[in-house]
């Protein structure tokens, strides 16, 4: 076996190389599907409270709708620099409560979730 690996070391390097950055990029990308899967699973991850360190995007992930529905129950600007702040830099800026924010994103979910059931 290690016979035919030093062979096509030797023969056919350029391959081997591209092989063990495929197999490299493989495995770092696997584990990362894995670990998200089984952070998102557990039902504690789902329709979090809302706190200040969170994320527009980790919002629309705990309550499992698109980025787009948590941006515009926030009046937010797709393309606005706050897409990737945290809640209490959102909340500063736009002059709202955490507590009025987590009404907006629940019924904005809630009626997401709705219009995907009439279909």
């Amino acid at each position: 076996m290690w016979h035919h690996l030093k062979d096509f070391w030797t023969h056919n390097r350029p391959a081997f190389l591209a092989f063990l950055v495929v197999f490299a990029l493989t495995g770092v990308f696997g584990m990362r599907a894995v670990t998200q899967y089984i952070y998102w699973s557990d039902p504690g991850k789902q329709n979090q409270t809302l706190a200040g360190w969170m994320t527009p995007r980790y919002v629309a992930k705990s309550y499992n709708v698109p980025p787009e529905v948590i941006k515009a129950a926030w009046n937010l600007n797709p393309d606005s620099a706050l897409r990737r702040a945290s809640l209490d830099t959102i909340a500063q800026e736009l002059g709202l409560t955490l507590e009025e924010m987590q009404q907006r994103v629940a019924a904005a979910a809630l009626a997401f979730h709705a219009g995907q059931t009439d279909e």
